[in-house]
């Protein structure tokens, strides 16, 4: 029996290294800002939607000018997510029509993400990159909005509008009224962080801070990130 114990105690030692290399630091945040934005959730005033772009060769990370841009209708910018509002219809208890906002932040097609944690203190935690986490990277489900439309009404439907949305990465998973804060906890506490792979391929780390601040931006939502590797 004696014979058996060194290889199997090597055999040990070898899994348990396989296990250690699979959270291997691979890669360490460089040395980039903290950035935040109000967006505009007003569909009337943010028509067609706000780009998000982290990684940019035009200029230096440091600078602003083009982290973010209020798209238009002849925009073929390539962005990494657009935050897009549109105002959703549906039927009241009374049988009233009603309307509402409905912000979301949609990956392009270029663009992987997922959700690694929560908070704020999460955020600033979150300042390596490991195989295992860019291994739960996915591509988002791309929303043909036009589908959304009920036919009777010509107005964006709220029940197909938030099917899909579930579907997304992020989605309006941020909103207030869908955001559960648990009691004792503020928002800043619970609010996703995501991991974003972007279409340069570098990686940068997400967050909506506040969905809708204190006046006078209100109608906003605040959203955070940083690039971790361009």
């Amino acid at each position: 029996m004696r014979r058996l114990f060194l290889p199997i105690a090597a055999l040990a030692m070898f899994f348990a290294a396989c296990d250690e290399s699979d959270e291997l630091l691979v890669i360490e945040q460089g040395d980039y800002p903290v950035k935040e934005y109000y967006l505009e959730r007003d569909p009337s005033v943010n028509v067609w939607g706000a780009g998000l772009d982290f990684v940019h060769e035009e200029c230096a990370l440091s600078e602003t000018d083009l982290d973010y841009a209020y798209l238009t209708a002849e925009d073929t910018s390539s962005y990494d997510i657009n935050f897009y509002v549109v105002k959703a219809y549906y039927y009241d208890d009374a049988g009233d029509i009603q309307s509402e906002g409905c912000p979301a932040l949609l990956l392009s097609s270029e663009t992987k993400a997922c959700k690694l944690g929560e908070g704020v203190a999460f955020f600033d935690s979150l300042t390596t990159i490991t195989e295992s986490m860019i291994a739960q990277l996915e591509y988002d489900s791309q929303i043909n909005y036009d589908e959304l439309i009920d036919e009777t009404t010509g107005f964006y439907d709220r029940e197909l509008l938030y099917s899909a949305l579930e579907e997304c990465i992020i989605g309006q998973s941020f909103r207030s009224n869908i955001l559960v804060v648990p009691d004792g906890y503020t928002e800043e506490e619970v609010q996703a962080v995501y991991l974003v792979e972007t279409v340069e391929g570098g990686y940068a780390k997400l967050m909506v801070k506040q969905f809708k601040p204190d006046q006078p931006n209100q109608k906003k939502t605040l959203v955070m990130w940083q690039v971790i590797s361009e």
